[in-house]
């Protein structure tokens, strides 16, 4: 009875150590999590190929490739995985010379999104440093439990729009400017439409959101890019 016991230990024991293995994130999660963003159901990207990931870090990959439109036509798709997460991908011309996606920015067919996840955020939040001793001293205040953030909607609105400064600086090049239209706060979440233009050319309109915990700290940010045209 005993070594009925241990066997039955063992084979539990092995068991575990499978589906522990069968769940490690490796450059296969990151792929099937990217294409996962890209040529998902609805879709207008299909046929992924030349498909390759880099390890970056810890659970963390730079994943890209090509895809065709329903037309045919190639494009190039990037995505960045940080500790398992899609933080950031989008669908760009063919080319994959960072400088020529840079000048063509404003032509291709291009959409993406961009998510300031946990980690990203810690990142974003130590290098994009406030100019506004004002703005430094209400976020101090808020922080201290005096006042409450939700009712100053110019400070959400600095916050937010410095984090996704910071994002698109870090994802896609030197942001000019910035505009975050009509946002709207729905609990502790602001969210709207906007617009960007970049120091090399090229501008995008973009879907936003960021939410807040309630001392006004960003704990998530994401961003989205509009067909040309569109709001």
């Amino acid at each position: 009875m005993s070594g009925n016991i241990k066997f039955t230990l063992v084979l539990a024991f092995a068991a575990l150590l499978s589906t522990s293995s069968a769940f490690a994130y490796n450059d296969s999660s990151a792929r099937s999590d990217c294409l996962g963003k890209v040529v998902h159901w609805g879709s207008v990207y299909s046929n992924p190929h030349d498909v390759r990931s880099d390890e970056t870090g810890y659970r963390s990959y730079n994943v890209s490739g090509l895809v065709n439109d329903r037309d045919g036509r190639e494009y190039r798709f990037d995505c960045r995985v940080e500790d398992r997460e899609v933080v950031n991908w989008n669908v760009n011309s063919g080319s994959s010379d960072r400088d020529d996606k840079k000048k063509s920015r404003n032509k291709a067919l291009a959409i993406g999104a961009g998510i300031a996840g946990a980690a990203a955020l810690i990142a974003i939040l130590a290098s994009s440093k406030s100019k506004d001793g004002e703005h430094d001293e209400k976020r101090a205040e808020y922080n201290s439990g005096k006042g409450t953030p939700f009712e100053d909607m110019r400070f959400l609105k600095t916050e937010c729009k410095r984090v996704l400064t910071a994002h698109l600086n870090n994802d896609h090049g030197d942001v000019q400017s910035l505009e975050l239209e009509h946002p709207s706060l729905n609990g502790r979440t602001l969210s709207g439409d906007g617009s960007v233009a970049f120091s090399d050319g090229g501008d995008r309109h973009l879907a936003f959101s960021c939410a807040f915990d309630r001392a006004g700290n960003i704990y998530d940010g994401r961003y989205s890019y509009r067909h040309a045209g569109s709001r």
